[in-house]
């Protein structure tokens, strides 16, 4: 469905933003959301009536006609009764339809304002385009821009706040920022959007730093603004940004409500301070089940299994009902220290005494936690009893059993599922190779590097952050002569020498089979978190250096963190892709378990 307007380069100029390449209509895929025309004689009576109608009952007849008959004899309806409709019945209709989240409806109901030439007011922008976000219609999006250009709405603080939404919500933070710097006046909820905006396409350092320019202007955060920047620093594991965050929140006596508690128990969670995501939780006064959900899984990550069990049986004493979440963290907290049978009675209770389905990553726990504990057999089992079709986690979970255990042909049929299901992913890859390293079948290794060489296939390259004095810094594995931080690796020099002395043998089994043992020797030594690692020691004084990593810790990392935590006296705290690890006097919370 089109209907006339001119093309956006008209107006950008004048208003300041990127100019796009659009066609001169707006063109909605309206073949994602028409449903098939019914036969005529199927349609209300009414719309064959010349009898004058109210609108609210015009209203009711709308609506009920596309929710039985779909879209098409809707159009026919608009225009049989076009003298009635006016910009403030499709204002209420679009409204009523963003509300209740039927956004394809929003948007058919504007493409008929649009063919019936009714000019929209600064009432339809906000709604329609938080719909428009919400089915993520891009190039929609530009195209109901341009409208609200062409009728003059530049200067109106609600359209330009929903533009700056729908921009962030369709992936495009940068024209968001950019059309937020041209609006003349903001408020808090302009602000909020464009913190959004960056928090829901993981830029998270940029949302931490709108949340500054926000304070510096003036404008107050309210509680989703503060939600959503502590959101970012947990994605960060940015501990000093979030308790700044924590400490601003105080002294501006804003209330810790539910979900600005249920963040903060989050936010230091997945900073790994425990303690104070405890603290936190024992201060509020009211919880729901998120923040029981949060301070579960809290404990889960951080390595009390036991203090997980706790939480879940004190939540249920006290009237919460766990739901799918609750269970999740319960299955993670008896993976990660091993408690089998633990993970068995509570797996069962899930279904026999909650009523609860088993999702697909309750599933993929109990795998892990079976695998791990050397039930291969019972993990393959359940794969087979399984109701649901086993994914990609389930198998690639089931490899890295079979790696740690050795089970070479289990792992081969493993990785012969993931083949079908993911080609490219470059994780199974290492794992199958992996599986072959630990039996030395060096054939079998090179003819797994042969078929990644060949399909143009790329290992995840390790990453590393560490935050100190409020600055994030990330570090990639590398050759030192590619660095220019010489420093750092005359630290890594120095580490390396103190630790042998107390006992460290560098892990090369897993590296690369076709090097001489000091190349391999070499290759370990510079995985990116001893980069953050020898980064912290040498430029922060505290206590506890956080780092961060995007794949999981290896055997050769976790046993020089051991020690360097005994060495240097540090605790370190590192959180990999799948838990946080507590370094402390030569000890790893996961008892070696991970």
């Amino acid at each position: 469905m089109k209907a006339p307007l001119k093309t956006f380069t008209q107006f950008s100029s004048a208003y300041g933003f990127r100019t796009y390449t659009i066609s001169a209509s707006i063109d909605f895929p309206m073949h994602k959301i028409i449903h098939e025309m019914p036969a005529q004689s199927h349609m209300n009576h009414n719309i064959a009536s010349n009898k004058p109608i109210d609108q609210f009952s015009l209203i009711k007849l709308i609506d009920s006609s596309i929710s039985s008959n779909g879209f098409a004899p809707t159009s026919l309806l608009f225009h049989k009764f076009s003298r009635f409709i006016d910009c403030h019945l499709c204002n209420t209709l679009i409204r009523r339809y963003t509300d209740s989240k039927r956004h394809s409806h929003s948007l058919f109901i504007y493409t008929q304002m649009r063919k019936l030439n009714i000019l929209p007011d600064s009432s339809t922008f906000p709604s329609l385009l938080k719909s428009v976000a919400q089915l993520c219609y891009r190039e929609v999006g530009k195209s109901v821009h341009c409208n609200a250009i062409q009728l003059g709405f530049t200067n109106d603080i609600y359209t330009n706040t929903a533009l700056v939404y729908m921009y962030g919500i369709c992936q495009q933070p940068d024209d968001a920022r950019q059309l937020f710097d041209e609006i003349p006046d903001r408020n808090v909820v302009t602000w909020n959007a464009l913190i959004t905006s960056y928090t829901h396409n993981r830029r998270f350092r940029e949302a931490i730093d709108v949340f500054r320019e926000m304070l510096a202007s003036g404008a107050k955060p309210v509680e989703v603004t503060v939600v959503g920047v502590l959101s970012a620093c947990s994605h960060l594991g940015a501990l000093n940004q979030g308790q700044w965050i924590h400490d601003y929140i105080v002294r501006n006596r804003l209330r810790v409500n539910v979900y600005i508690g249920t963040a903060l128990i989050d936010m230091y969670a997945k900073c790994g301070d425990i303690d104070e995501a405890e603290t936190v939780f024992e201060t509020m006064r009211e919880k729901n089940i998120y923040t029981w959900n949060v301070l579960i899984s809290a404990f889960a990550m951080n390595g009390q299994g036991e203090a997980a069990l706790e939480a879940f049986d004190r939540m249920v004493v006290e009237g919460f009902k766990p739901d799918d979440v609750t269970f999740l963290g319960v299955l993670c907290a008896c993976c990660h220290q091993g408690f089998v049978e633990e993970g068995r009675r509570r797996f069962s209770s899930m279904i026999n005494q909650f009523g609860l389905q088993p999702k697909i990553v309750h599933y993929g726990c109990m795998i892990d936690l079976l695998g791990r504990g050397g039930f291969l057999d019972e993990a393959m089992e359940m794969i087979h009893s399984m109701k649901l079709k086993p994914d990609a986690i389930i198998w690639r979970t089931l490899l890295g059993a079979c790696r740690f255990h050795g089970r070479e042909e289990l792992g081969e049929f493993a990785f012969s599922k993931l083949l079908e299901l993911e080609p490219m992913n470059g994780e199974n890859y290492v794992l199958i190779s992996n599986v072959h390293t630990q039996k030395k079948k060096w054939t079998e290794v090179g003819e797994v590097r042969e078929l990644m060489d060949s399909g143009g296939i790329k290992k995840i390259p390790g990453c590393s952050s560490i935050e100190i004095e409020n600055a994030v810094y990330e570090f990639k594995a590398s050759d030192p002569l590619k660095t220019a931080h010489e420093e750092i690796h005359k630290m890594l020099e120095d580490m390396k020498n103190k630790l042998k002395v107390a006992g460290y043998v560098p892990e090369t089994e897993m590296a690369l089979y076709d090097i001489n043992e000091e190349e391999k020797e070499h290759n370990v030594i510079y995985h990116s978190e001893k980069l953050a690692l020898a980064f912290g020691l040498l430029y922060s004084s505290e206590p506890t250096l956080r780092i961060m990593k995007n794949l999981r810790i290896c055997q050769d990392c976790h046993q020089f963190f051991k020690l360097a935590s005994a060495i240097y006296q540090r605790n370190i705290v590192v959180r990999d892709i799948k838990r946080f690890h507590h370094f402390t006097g030569g000890l790893c919370s996961c008892k070696d378990y991970w």
